[in-house]
Parts: C-alpha cells; sequence; structure tokens
C-alpha cells in the first residue's frame, strides 16, 4: 500500500515505450542472426532469390552444427520462438492477476505471444525451405519440398495454436472478458506451445543427432530437455502464481504428469544423469523467468515446481533396472516419480509454493501417483525413440497408459459451490488512500482486519486451501486464515479493500472451489454494482467462478460449441500427429533408414542423405 493521503493511478494498460524493447530486441537480434546466416553461407550455384537465402543460410548452419543444415536451423529458430512466447505468457498472466483484464488488445506480452506462436509454425517451414534446397533424404517429397515429418509438425502445431486468437475473440464477445488461463481458447494457444518441444526433439531425432558426439551436440541436447520441462509445465501457472480457479489435486496431478513424461524421456533419450540435468536446467530457467517478471517488468512473482527429487529417484531406478524391460523401467521411474518425488514437492510447497499441500490431499494423491506411473511409460517410449531405439513397449500397453493420462486429469475437473456460509466481520486499519481506476472511477483504499464465522462450523474443516485472496488491485496478496475457535478463522495479516483489488474468502476443499467476497469493486463497462466491505456479512460460499471471473456472462450457445469443437478437435490433431512422428521414427529405426551420422553429398548431387 502507498503512504496515507496519497493518491494512486492504476495503469490503463500494458504500455511504456521501455516495454516494447522486449519485442524489438528479440527481433533485431533474430533477423540479424538469419542475415550473418545468408551473408557468411557460399552460394551453391544452382538457386536464386529465396531459394538462394536458403541455401547460403544452409552452408552456414552446416558449418557450426554436425546436424543436417534442416534440423539445426529449425531446432534454433523453434528454441528462440519458445522462449519468446514464454516471456509473453507468464508476463501477459501476472499482469492480469496484478491488474485485472486487458483495456487493450496490441498489448506487448500478447504481441510476443503472437510472434512465438507465429514462430513455432516459421520454424517448420525453415526447416522444409532448407532440407527442399538440400533435397535432403527426408519423410516425403511434395513437388520440390522435402517436408521432414518434424517440420510438418511445427507447422501444425503452431496453425492449432494461432487458431485460438480468433476464437479466443469470438469467446470474449460472446461471453465477456474473463480472466481465466484455463479457457477453452486459452488452452489451445498454451497447448501449442507446450507441445512444441517434442516436435523438436523428434526433428534431433530424425536428423540422426543422437548418435553424434562434440560440444554442438550437448548444447543442443540440454535447449531441448529444458525446453520439454519448461512446455510440460505451463498449465501449472495458476498455482505457480497463487490465483488457481480448479482444484488443488490438480497440481500434483500435473507436477506427476510433467516429471515421469519428461524426466524419464530425457533420461532414456540422453542418458545417466540427463533426468537430473533437465530438472536443474528447468530450474534455472524459471529462475530466470521469475527475475524478469518480479524484479525487471514488477509484477507478482512466478512460483515454480522443483522436480529435482523426481529426477533423482528417476535415475536411481534406471540404475538398478538396466536388465528389465522398457515398460518395467518406466512404469517404475513413475512410480518413483510419484511417490517419493512427490513427496520432495509436498516439502517445496510449503518452503516456496503460494499453495502449500495439505493433508487433506492425501486421499487423492492416488491420482497423481498413478499419471506419474502412465506418464513413465509414456516418457520411457519417447525417450527411446528420440534416442533411436526401438520403442519396445507393447501398443496396448501405451494406449492404456494415455488412457490413465486422460482419466488423471479428468478426475479433479469438477469444482462446486458449498452449502456453507461465511459471515465476514471487518474492521479497518489506518488511513484510507485514494485510488483512481483504469475506467475512471475514484475510490477509497483501505486495511482491513477480518474474521470469518463458518456455517456449519465443520465447513472449513479439512481444506485444502482456505485464505484470503486479494488480486488485481496492483498486486497479488494473500492471508491465510487461521482457526480460532470452533468454525472461526482470523486474517494473518490486514486484507486490501477499496479499488480495484477483488478481495474474496476462498474455499478449496477436494471438489469444493467456493467464494464469498470481503470487497469486490463495480464494473462500469459490464454493469456490475461494488459489493462493498462492510462491518458484517454474511455470504453463501457459492462456486468461486461466480467472483473470479465475474465479468463473464451468458450468451448464445454457438461461440461456446465452436471453441470446445475447435479445442478438441485441435488437440486431437496434434496428438495423432505427434503419435504419428513418433512411430514413422520407430520404423525408420526398425528399418535402419536413420543413418550412424548425418552426411552431406557431393556438391553436385545437392542432397543430403543424413535426414
Amino acid at each position: 500500500m502507498v503512504a496515507a493521503g496519497t493518491v494512486r493511478i492504476l495503469p490503463v494498460g500494458h504500455s511504456t515505450g521501455l516495454q516494447w524493447l522486449w519485442i524489438i530486441i528479440p527481433l533485431a537480434g533474430l533477423v540479424a542472426v538469419i542475415s550473418w546466416l545468408i551473408m557468411s553461407g557460399d552460394p551453391d550455384g544452382e538457386h536464386t532469390g529465396i531459394p538462394g537465402w536458403f541455401a547460403r543460410a544452409a552452408s552456414s548452419l552446416r558449418r557450426l552444427s554436425s546436424l543436417p543444415s534442416w534440423a539445426s536451423g529449425g531446432i534454433a529458430m523453434g528454441a528462440w520462438t519458445l522462449g519468446v512466447a514464454v516471456i509473453g505468457f507468464i508476463w501477459d498472466v501476472s499482469w492480469h492477476i496484478d491488474f485485472g483484464r486487458d483495456r487493450q488488445l496490441f498489448t506487448p506480452p500478447h504481441v510476443l505471444i503472437l510472434t512465438g506462436l507465429l514462430g513455432i509454425g516459421a520454424a517448420g517451414i525453415f526447416a522444409i525451405g532448407l532440407a527442399s534446397v538440400e533435397r535432403a533424404n527426408v519423410w516425403r517429397r511434395f513437388g520440390p519440398l522435402h517436408v521432414p515429418v518434424s517440420g510438418a509438425a511445427l507447422v501444425i502445431l503452431s496453425a492449432g495454436a494461432v487458431l485460438g486468437f480468433p476464437l479466443d475473440d469470438l469467446w470474449h464477445k460472446a461471453y465477456g472478458i474473463d480472466v481465466t488461463m484455463w479457457g477453452p481458447t486459452h488452452l489451445l494457444m498454451i497447448g501449442g506451445a507446450s507441445l512444441t518441444p517434442i516436435a523438436l526433439l523428434l526433428m534431433y531425432a530424425e536428423a540422426g543427432g543422437p548418435r553424434l558426439q562434440g560440444r554442438e551436440q550437448s548444447v543442443l541436447r540440454h535447449i531441448l530437455v529444458m525446453a520439454l520441462m519448461l512446455g510440460l509445465s505451463t498449465f501449472q501457472l495458476e498455482f505457480d502464481l497463487g490465483v488457481p480457479q480448479w482444484q488443488v489435486l490438480y497440481q500434483p496431478v500435473l507436477i506427476a504428469l510433467a516429471a515421469s513424461v519428461g524426466l524419464v524421456a530425457a533420461r532414456a533419450a540422453f542418458g545417466r544423469g540427463w533426468a537430473l540435468r533437465a530438472a536443474v536446467l528447468f530450474l534455472a530457467a524459471r529462475g530466470l523467468l521469475a527475475l524478469v517478471i518480479h524484479d525487471g517488468l514488477r509484477h507478482v512473482m512466478p512460483h515454480f515446481p522443483l522436480y529435482v527429487g523426481a529426477a533423482i529417484v528417476i535415475e536411481i531406478v534406471f540404475a538398478v533396472t538396466a536388465r528389465q524391460s522398457p515398460a518395467v523401467r518406466g512404469a517404475l521411474a513413475g512410480l518413483a516419480a510419484g511417490t517419493a518425488g512427490l513427496a520432495t514437492e509436498w516439502g517445496w510447497t510449503d518452503l516456496f509454493g503460494r499453495v502449500p499441500w495439505e493433508p487433506s490431499l492425501l486421499s487423492a494423491i492416488w491420482i497423481a501417483t498413478l499419471v506419474a506411473v502412465a506418464g513413465g511409460a509414456l516418457g520411457v517410449a519417447m525417450g527411446r525413440i528420440v534416442a533411436l531405439k526401438r520403442a519396445s513397449i507393447p501398443v496396448p500397453v501405451l494406449v492404456a497408459a494415455g488412457l490413465i493420462v486422460i482419466a488423471g486429469l479428468a478426475a479433479p475437473y469438477p469444482r462446486h459451490g458449498q452449502r456453507s456460509t461465511a459471515t465476514i466481520r471487518t474492521s479497518f486499519v489506518g488511513p484510507g488512500n485514494v485510488v483512481v481506476a483504469p475506467d475512471g472511477e475514484v475510490s477509497t483504499e483501505r486495511l482491513v482486519n477480518v474474521t470469518v464465522t463458518m456455517t456449519p462450523v465443520d465447513a472449513a474443516t479439512g481444506a485444502d486451501w482456505f485464505v484470503i485472496d486479494s488480486w488485481q488491485g496492483g498486486h497479488l496478496k494473500t492471508a491465510n486464515l487461521v482457526p480460532s475457535g470452533s468454525g472461526i478463522y482470523r486474517a494473518d495479516r490486514p486484507v486490501p479493500t477499496g479499488g480495484s483489488w477483488k478481495s474474496l474468502v476462498v474455499l478449496f476443499k477436494h471438489d469444493v472451489v467456493a467464494a464469498a467476497p470481503v470487497w469486490v469493486p463495480g464494473d462500469l463497462q459490464y454493469k456490475l454494482p461494488v459489493i462493498p466491505v462492510v462491518p458484517v456479512r454474511t455470504a453463501p460460499m457459492a462456486r468461486a467462478s461466480k467472483l473470479l471471473t465475474r465479468e463473464s456472462h451468458g450468451g448464445a450457445a454457438w461461440p461456446a460449441v465452436v471453441a470446445y469443437t475447435g479445442l478438441l478437435g485441435t488437440v486431437l490433431v496434434w496428438l495423432a500427429l505427434l503419435i504419428f512422428s513418433f512411430s514413422v521414427l520407430d520404423r525408420r529405426v526398425a528399418l535402419r533408414t536413420v543413418p550412424a551420422r548425418p552426411i552431406r553429398a557431393p556438391a553436385d548431387e545437392r542432397e543430403v542423405r543424413g535426414a
């Protein structure tokens, strides 16, 4: 809070001149690197114009890397686009938590996200272009185009993710601007970027990279496993930022899935120590991103899972099960990640997490463990194929593992209000401060002490999370509700009210995700009245989304049908595409059509048989 007697004006939007540098500098760097690759490359005497530029860039990439140019170029551009997208994504969600919904469309974070999602497709096109000018021996030829299956995967992932933008506009026009990360159109955009590292791993394997040694291969592998863990962890961000809108059980389930698939795949693909390397690289990347968001951009700090405990037990399992089948090794590694690994995450949430895990989660934690076992089987199959080995896991086992993961992700989906009431008593602390909201409304910002009495008295007993969350007032503030009598709880710190703050008593208890208002501002655009702070209020513990996303409203059914159909259809296409891509590589390994090392053909042939 600001000092007494001051006036605080909340920002209307993201944009300041300096914030656009977060877009200009990465784009300028990309243009400079591509220009250097073209200018420093050797002409092939055959191609002119744009194909000639691709040929020159291919020459430079071959000189810098042992991989075929289409693979090194595609991976490099894909990694760049993911970096741009993840900064924009975390920045955007953090901004929404601090300030609420956007007042403009083309904000710096939105442009970063769109640039990253389009860049995923550009990476695929770049790889296809390089493979075509070199006439690489890749998956398919379509006329003059030589198309790696991983390049096609990148293009389709990008197309599906970018589809989320027009669908998002349709959704918000129909139902209001709801500030939630897990809306169908948002999941579409997030999902495309999250699956991209898997396509990049496929590209590396398709080019024969795992059979090579050298410093440049080590660098590429470190980038790939770091990107894999970052991508698999994106769906946890609402928990990382302290404003979850779904059951707390989702957090251990999502962590177990990311650890079992990502860390097991890294270990199976690249060998001893790579699960631990992937976890450490993830921590370094997310730690740096946290500093950028919190200290550089002055938003709520995103926390993150640990993964190190899971990585250690996965390494131990692989070390002691060398003679077991891949399916057994993967399942045991997943089991270790879903038990001992989750135990370390439990302690980590108490030390660093925004949503500490309570003993009440133990009754359902078996779901996360089961997901981890299934994820381990999927991860070891992925990793073995990336390592250019046969998956050697029966297809029915992989199908069963996939179905278990889907069921595990669906299990925590229900969320309801509670048949209880909260009597909220408040008393002001100190003087107030004048606040001017983005819509011009002037109000007084005050701190209040809060006591909550639940009826029935056991309504919050055994809760997964019971706090007062205050957000959209320029910061995020969370007050724990400490028991102080039968059904009586006191906030352990003063709670902000007034201005644009949304201060809510929130109760997470199994499938109950409920809330009651302490203070909620009005909204002129949506004609929503103020829910004022009063000395005493008795309110039902209604479904939390009614207050957390108060701006959303009903509307015609067809936009929802279009959005959810688009999400389901696109996700099915993505999954089918990735499964097909892995099966293509698995068959090539069986037929020994992936050579021991990529080879550049004689210049007069312009044929790259190492693809």
